[in-house]
């Protein structure tokens, strides 16, 4: 089978500046990069290769296990930008590689590696997939001079790549999308995890060993069905809510778009968990809702990118993986659910 480029994603924070998209409280370059994986990724199958991420950031790259939890296949990790490598010359090794391989560009704090601002659209990022298929195209070839668009970096160099798609549904996301229209005013977090001013968890916290083994379920909204009873287990506990078997019990992914949204509430002051007090103090209350991913499952969610009365019941949602709090110095991440006009 031919090796070439498979398809590209772009992602573009909810908010505005008036000139550059930028990240809501709730993202960092982790987030972004998770974003535009997913819609570079879906709809694929279940792949149980390795492969290779080469990660150009702003921060180090995350954990591979975090990726690993994204992509849902095991995951070879490459810090290019930490490394000093191009972007031209990662895709040139790409292109000649054998595993399916990444390119991840990240611009996160509206600054690049050098700490310089960045120029329109702003935070976001692209991830861009290469592979041996059927469905394989040429890689695309960088713009001229493309290493010399240094004010945001590999991320801009990769952005570049986007207007001349080879055709519709290869690159997918925010290509087109407009830097000066959006949310106004962007929230901002502060870079590093704050430390929680709780000592005594109110029912968000899970022990750091369970929340990494839940990850696939959590993250990408994977259930286990019953190859016996046939019932759908979410989250996926190892074991089937309805029979109670253990096994054998068949991964199967639940839709991460399109959502109705059954039932809401907003959390106001005095009624969310201890973890969430710092988030209440600065940004005010915040909406939940109860969402309706399949017939059989209904999933609760914190609301993103909109006002607590912004989503009703019957509202359409998608989701994102975001920010939730932090706890022993890093950050724990979950699935938020947004307003589907506002993540297409």
């Amino acid at each position: 089978m031919p090796r070439g480029f498979v398809r590209a994603a772009a992602y573009l924070p909810r908010f505005t500046d008036g000139r550059c998209r930028l990240g809501g409280a709730d993202e960092d370059a982790f987030t972004l990069a998770a974003t535009a994986l997913e819609r570079a990724a879906h709809p694929r199958p279940q792949d149980d290769r390795t492969h290779r991420v080469r990660w150009f950031g702003p921060t180090p790259a995350p954990e591979p296990s975090a990726l690993a939890a994204v992509l849902g296949s095991p995951v070879r990790l490459s810090d290019e930008g930490r490394e000093g490598r191009s972007v031209a010359g990662s895709l040139e090794e790409a292109a000649s590689g054998r595993a399916p391989e990444w390119l991840v560009a990240v611009t996160c704090g509206a600054r690049d590696l050098a700490g310089t601002p960045a120029e329109p659209p702003g935070e976001g990022a692209v991830a861009l997939f290469i592979d041996e298929t059927d469905a394989a195209r040429p890689i695309p070839h960088l713009p001229e001079a493309s290493e010399g668009l240094t004010r945001t970096g590999p991320f801009a160099v990769l952005w570049a790549l986007g207007p001349a798609r080879p055709e519709p549904g290869a690159w997918v996301g925010d290509w087109g999308e407009d830097p000066t229209r959006g949310l106004k005013p962007a929230p901002r977090a502060s870079p590093e995890p704050p430390t929680p001013p709780y000592t005594v968890s109110q029912g968000a916290f899970v022990p750091t060993a369970r929340d990494e083994e839940s990850r696939p379920s959590r993250w990408r909204f994977l259930a286990d069905r019953c190859r016996g009873c046939g019932v759908r287990t979410f989250p996926a506990r190892g074991r089937c809510h309805g029979c109670g078997s253990s096994g054998p019990l068949a991964p199967e992914p639940l839709p991460l778009e399109d959502a109705e949204v059954v039932a809401v509430t907003t959390i106001a002051q005095g009624g969310q968990p201890t973890e969430f007090d710092p988030q209440v103090e600065t940004s005010g209350p915040y909406g939940v809702v109860l969402a309706q991913l399949a017939p059989d499952i209904r999933v609760t969610m914190m609301v993103a990118d909109a006002e607590p009365e912004g989503i009703r019941i019957g509202s359409r949602v998608d989701t994102v993986l975001r920010r939730l709090y932090p706890t022993e110095g890093v950050w724990r991440y979950g699935r938020k659910a947004v307003p589907r006009r506002l993540s297409r």
